[in-house]
């Protein structure tokens, strides 16, 4: 075990740490949040007063209501200014809300040549404070609930949130093999987080072995699929938005479904490779004597009890993502035939079957890692 250990941390030190400084030297600031859309620029305001609000019959068959609020802006230069918007609720368009008084909102302006406001409109709704409150009882739950080790899966789940937005998204923007880096990205989210939450042992060691394996498996299925289905990875509208932002060069989208299939099978797997390694440790712990037949009969057993609830759980997660899609190609009485065909549902599928795979094959992985480590 000792030399296992050694060789781990090696493996550590020579790959992962010059990743991590690689990536994060390679991340570049994308400028402010702050400067806008579309010529303008974005404020926050507040609903101060509502001066009208009128039923309009734009369309004979959509009824819209205008309102005409007053709004003091509570941000940059122009804070403490209030103005007059006329804000259109259209029942088909995403910002379709009706505003009160007290409201938060994000107003889109346009500056004269002398700095003043001669055009403004309502952008989005200001719900950065629930949402944090979400957060924040979020993280109290899995505190109160899971003690020390709901404190690490909170600071594990932390830094997987940092990792991906501050090193995976931004060096697939720079242009980086989004299959490469989201390979690694994978792996030292794997050994960071199990290290974290269960520290460098023998069960730890299995899952990390387990739950990596069933990632590149899940990836290698995916990558075998993507291109017999030959898929483009922008039949989405989310991609749509990201190719029309591009102002130059392109982006491997094909490369970034097989990215996006990696991060949604990791959580599971590894969730999965650590029920098992446990188990199988925990047994071993309590009877020393238990034989290698016993051992991995209860790790594949436990690994058999857990195949239905998570496939399910992969399964249900991906159709959640589809639900209106769906209801959209039944409206227009398309064909199942029609449906399964179409570029985002093949994609789905591919998604829900590649990584359900993938966590099927961790199994005897894991099992079979944690026999060899215990009998070395």
């Amino acid at each position: 075990m000792v030399k296992v250990r050694k060789c781990f941390l090696l493996f550590i030190a020579v790959l992962v740490i010059p990743i991590i400084i690689f990536c994060a030297i390679s991340v570049k600031a994308e400028g402010s949040e702050s400067d806008v859309t579309d010529g303008g620029s974005m404020v926050k305001g507040k609903v101060i007063n509502i001066i009208s609000s009128n039923n309009t019959d734009a369309n004979k068959n959509i009824m819209e209501k205008q309102q005409k609020l007053k709004i003091e802006i509570t941000e940059g230069k122009h804070d403490g200014e209030k103005i007059d918007v006329t804000h259109t609720i259209q029942p088909s368009k995403p910002d379709n809300i009706e505003f009160k008084t007290g409201d938060e909102l994000f107003l889109s302006i346009s500056e004269d040549n002398n700095g003043k406001i001669n055009e403004a409109s309502v952008y989005q709704v200001v719900r950065q404070n629930q949402l944090l409150h979400l957060l924040i009882f979020f993280a109290a739950s899995i505190i109160l609930i899971g003690g020390i080790k709901g404190f690490k899966s909170l600071i594990t789940l932390t830094i997987t949130c940092l990792i991906i937005i501050k090193v995976f998204l931004p060096l697939i923007l720079q242009g980086y093999n989004p299959i490469i880096v989201s390979t690694i990205i994978c792996i030292v989210i794997t050994i960071i987080s199990l290290i974290i939450v269960s520290g460098f042992n023998k069960k730890t060691t299995a899952a990390i072995l387990g739950t990596s394996s069933g990632v590149i498996i899940a990836g290698v299925i995916a990558y075998i699929y993507i291109n017999l289905t030959s898929v483009s990875g922008v039949g989405t509208e989310d991609a749509q938005l990201l190719m029309d932002s591009l102002l130059k060069g392109t982006l491997n989208f094909k490369g970034i479904l097989f990215g996006s299939i990696l991060i949604g099978t990791l959580g599971a797997v590894m969730d999965v490779s650590m029920s098992i390694a446990s188990t199988m440790n925990e047994l071993k712990e309590n009877n020393p004597r238990i034989s290698n037949g016993n051992i991995i009969k209860a790790g594949m057993s436990v690994g058999r009890d857990t195949i239905g609830t998570m496939t399910t759980t992969l399964i249900l997660a991906y159709i959640s993502g589809t639900v209106f899609l769906v209801l959209g190609y039944m409206v227009s009485k398309s064909s199942f035939i029609d449906i399964i065909n179409q570029d985002m549902i093949a994609s789905d599928i591919i998604k829900t079957f590649a990584s359900s795979i993938g966590l099927i094959f961790t199994i005897p992985i894991t099992v079979f890692a944690y026999w060899i480590l215990d009998n070395r």
